[in-house]
């Protein structure tokens, strides 16, 4: 999923230059790789389970999540943020789902984002997408940021391990090209949902020769 975040962020395509000259996108491609790089996908190489460590992170132990953490509290004051996605699989659930928040006054704010998703993917499952804040996930990056930040588009993107029971890939494993489809339609889903305007594709100068130099 997040190489198809980057490769439409990067495309020469209209909607990805509108996103590029709106937003500015932290991305961070893997949280836990000294993890992964031993054959995990949830404990890190100090054995932590980094997904239960966003709360109070250690700078020795958890190393990533304390400087993405402290990342996205230095950007919070600099600018307004609109979007915070943890990219996740999922091995028990089908299809690809959101796991968000809940504001009391105005539950509805929480649930506009994984919506839109559902109307743009045809194997993303509104139904299956959960916004409650249960005290096991206090700790979680979603719940974390969620309270720091107080926004409502703060979610784990869950994909399943296995496939869809919905839309044109119901009772198929996901490929890659499936995965990167769904990152794709989160960039997508963020010019629904803020209304961006989307111009004529402009000149790309990038490697052309400067004539007055």
């Amino acid at each position: 999923m997040m190489k198809g975040v980057i490769d439409f962020l990067v495309s020469n395509t209209a909607e990805a230059q509108a996103l590029r000259e709106n937003f500015v996108f932290k991305i961070v491609p893997m949280l836990n790789p000294d993890g992964v790089i031993n054959g995990n996908y949830r404990c890190s190489l100090a054995g932590q389970d980094l997904n239960r460590r966003w709360k109070i992170p250690s700078k020795h132990l958890h190393p990533v999540n304390w400087h993405v953490k402290k990342m996205v509290r230095e950007f919070n004051k600099e600018r307004e943020m609109v979007l915070a996605i943890d990219l996740h699989g999922h091995s028990r659930r089908k299809n690809i789902f959101m796991y968000g928040n809940n504001f009391d006054n105005r539950p509805h704010a929480t649930r506009v984002f994984p919506f839109i998703m559902s109307k743009l993917l045809d194997f993303f499952s509104f139904e299956y997408s959960r916004f409650s804040v249960h005290k096991s996930k206090e700790a979680t990056a979603r719940v974390t940021l969620w309270r720091e930040l107080k926004i409502p588009n703060v979610f784990t993107l869950e994909a399943s391990f296995c496939g869809a029971d919905k839309g044109q890939l119901k009772d198929k494993h996901f490929m890659p090209e499936h995965l990167m489809l769904a990152g794709k339609k989160i960039l997508e889903a963020l010019i629904v949902y803020t209304k961006l305007k989307v111009g004529p594709l402009k000149p790309n100068n990038v490697g052309k020769l400067d004539d007055t130099a």
